[in-house]
């Protein structure tokens, strides 16, 4: 399960910030306040963070080792690949974090 939620949801939510972040920037200008955009980004990304934590937890937890069986190689393998997905994700979230902090919400 910790695999699964950076793999597919990370970034299942980093498209989701991206729709909800557009949503919320007519409020945002019509009340001159960026602090709903500024909490949109940061609960998508921290739970990016987290579902990338436990990701990256697990891949350190199953180190491979020669064994007769492939499970444990295929295990770190997905864990890996859902930390790299969830850190992709996390960086797109944080990317477009970026210009909230710098632009204001009623640029035209």
């Amino acid at each position: 399960m910790r695999t699964w939620f950076a793999l597919l949801a990370a970034p299942l939510l980093a498209l989701a910030d991206q729709s909800v972040s557009y949503v919320t920037v007519g409020w945002s200008c019509a009340h001159q306040h960026t602090l709903v955009m500024h909490a949109v980004h940061g609960a998508f990304l921290a739970a990016i963070a987290m579902g990338t934590l436990f990701a990256w937890q697990l891949w350190r937890e199953t180190r491979p080792v020669r064994a007769q069986s492939e499970e444990p190689a295929r295990r770190h393998f997905l864990a890996g690949l859902a930390a790299a997905s969830g850190a992709l994700s996390a960086l797109v979230v944080g990317a477009m974090w970026l210009p909230v902090w710098v632009l204001g919400p009623c640029l035209q």
